[in-house]
C-alpha cells in the first residue's frame, strides 16, 4: 500500500485497533479520533487504551515505530 492510500485509510479508521509499545509498555487501544496536521500532509490518530491516550502519527504506524513507539500495528 502506498503512503497516500495508507493515510486515507487511517483517516477513516475511527474504531480500529492499534497495538504496539510506548517506551517499555505494551498497549492495545482503539482509535477514537483522527486529524490532519496542518501543513504537514500527516494524519495523527488518538488511541485510547484504558485510561491512557496515545497521539501517534500515521507515518510512524506505517514505518512500525519512531523514537517513542515501536512494533506498531494497525488492524484495518
Amino acid at each position: 500500500m502506498d503512503k497516500k492510500t495508507f493515510m486515507e485509510a487511517v483517516y477513516g479508521a475511527v474504531g480500529t485497533e492499534v497495538s504496539g509499545w510506548c517506551r517499555d509498555t505494551a498497549f492495545l487501544g482503539e482509535i477514537i479520533d483522527t486529524r490532519v496536521k496542518y501543513g504537514e500532509g500527516e494524519v495523527q490518530v488518538t488511541v485510547k487504551d484504558g485510561d491512557e491516550y496515545h497521539f501517534i502519527d500515521a507515518s510512524s504506524i506505517l514505518e512500525g515505530g519512531d523514537s517513542t513507539f515501536s512494533n506498531l500495528h494497525i488492524y484495518l
